[in-house]
């Protein structure tokens, strides 16, 4: 993943991850991987990505079981005019149809600077590839590169 300097946090406390996401880096990378971050921990990363002060420009939360809720406060956070986040990797989180709707909404709001998605290991339906392709044709959509696999 692309972007500043990556930093590495193993741990589940999400409030933690909020105070590092409030840093005065110039851009942030998170690696946040299979560390039980949970729908609870996406929500919280998603209010920090809605903070002006916010810096954090690529995020891995893949592996993190956010379900369907925290895929849809990810997105709600990518339509939010402060959120810098370029780089997301929601792999293997079973974020279901709901999520990769929400995902595929976001993409379509003018706010939205996510230029690389991982989606993968979603277990992606056709009614989630069908609203992802809809939204890959949106004139707002930004995304260069999308993994589904």
């Amino acid at each position: 993943m692309e972007g500043g300097p990556l930093v590495y946090v193993h741990a589940t406390n999400a409030a933690g991850l909020v105070q590092k996401l409030s840093s005065k880096a110039e851009s942030v990378s998170f690696d946040v991987r299979v560390n039980g971050v949970g729908a609870a921990g996406a929500e919280a990363l998603a209010a920090a990505l809605r903070d002006a002060h916010c810096k954090l420009h690529t995020l891995d939360i893949s592996g993190n079981g956010v379900g369907a809720a925290g895929a849809e406060a990810l997105a709600a956070a990518l339509r939010d005019a402060h959120c810098k986040l370029h780089t997301l990797d929601i792999s293997g989180n079973g974020i279901s149809d709901a999520g990769e709707e929400a995902l595929a909404a976001a993409f379509r709001d003018a706010h939205c600077k996510l230029h690389t998605l991982d989606i993968g290991a979603n277990g992606i339906s056709v009614a989630g590839a069908e609203a992802l392709a809809a939204a890959l044709r949106d004139a707002n959509c930004k995304l260069h590169a999308l993994d589904i696999t």
